[in-house]
């Protein structure tokens, strides 16, 4: 002990030294284990970079031109596809007032269009009084009701708009009769799967961003009409998805008698069905030629007798664009 107090210096150099020794040990070793997986780190990275220089294509200039001419291709790919598309109508700002006139004169558009082409439209009902009335295209409690929510008007507008678009299609075929129109509801005061209203709803793609508006139609026609009609959807402009088509052949034991009807009304209908006037074409009645006999039945006698068919056709309008948000209308004053 007397040594250590003699030569105290000493031992505390000596410590001191001991000391760095030690942590210069403790350094070595976690530098070189830092530097063995900095080493490793550089291998993969190493072995990335030759797995990108060897693969194919390779990013020299020919390639990163053709990258360039294909993502342009692209978008004019998408550009097309995307014309083929509904947009959503611009309308602006609604009312109640401004809402019912685009309905009135909608509804008298499709009937004129309907009178031109000679097709017949169902007859309505009006809940009150129970009798017939003039169809109003599944719009029946929008021409009753005085007040409609605010929130309503711009998703009838646009159910407007698309039932106009397929009915003219409809009548440009010229098919014999529309039985009905089904959509989906909108708001709470139309009951799914009643009357008009479809049960199926208005569902959106995020994906793509469209919505995905349910139609049902029913109408008669004869069977070259109805591939006139499935033509005519397929090169609208609107985007159309056709889910479901059942066909209703008439018996052949059907033995209902067909109600009277006005021999020059009939005349007329079927002049204005095929763009006659009267005068064009008329000719003198031809009389019964004698010998000609008529079809007795028998095996070898064949008589052609083509009846309309009853076409329930289901489909869908693809929009794209986020569906419209409801504008708040101002609020009507009391009169």
């Amino acid at each position: 002990m007397s040594w250590i107090k003699r030569n105290l210096a000493f031992v505390i150099s000596l410590a001191v030294a001991a000391a760095l020794l030690i942590g210069g040990a403790v350094f070595l070793f976690s530098a070189q284990s830092e530097a063995e997986a900095a080493t490793g780190e550089l291998e993969a990275k190493k072995n990335e970079y030759d797995t990108l220089v060897k693969r194919e294509p390779y990013p020299n200039a020919k390639n990163i031109d053709l990258a360039k001419a294909e993502q342009a291709r692209f978008n004019t790919l998408k550009t097309q596809a995307l014309a083929t598309f509904s947009q959503y109508p611009s309308v602006g700002v609604l009312d109640d007032a401004s809402f019912k006139a685009l309905l009135t004169r909608t509804i008298s558009d499709l009937e004129h269009s309907a009178e031109r082409k000679g097709v017949k439209l169902p007859t309505g009902a009006d809940s009150s009084s129970g009798s017939a009335s003039k169809y109003n295209f599944t719009f029946n409690s929008q021409r009753r009701e005085l007040r409609l929510p605010p929130n309503t008007l711009q998703p009838l507008v646009l159910a407007l708009t698309d039932i106009r678009e397929f009915t003219e299609l409809l009548f440009a075929s010229k098919i014999h009769s529309l039985l009905h129109i089904k959509r989906s509801p909108i708001g709470t005061n139309e009951l799914a799967g009643s009357g008009d209203i479809l049960s199926k709803k208005v569902s959106t793609n995020t994906v793509i961003g469209a919505g995905i508006y349910p139609y049902e139609v029913q109408f008669q026609c004869f069977s070259s009409e109805l591939g006139d009609v499935l033509t005519r959807f397929v090169g609208a402009s609107n985007a159309y998805v056709l889910k479901t088509l059942n066909v209703d052949r008439p018996s052949s034991d059907d033995s209902a008698e067909a109600a009277p009807v006005n021999p020059a009304a009939g005349m007329m209908a079927m002049m204005s069905r095929y763009g006659l006037r009267p005068g064009m074409g008329t000719m003198p009645p031809s009389q019964a030629n004698p010998s000609a006999p008529a079809p007795s039945g028998k095996v070898g006698d064949i008589v052609l007798e083509q009846k309309p068919i009853k076409v329930t056709l289901g489909f869908e309008v693809v929009r794209l664009a986020s569906p419209p948000t409801a504008t708040q209308a101002p609020k009507a004053t009391r009169r």
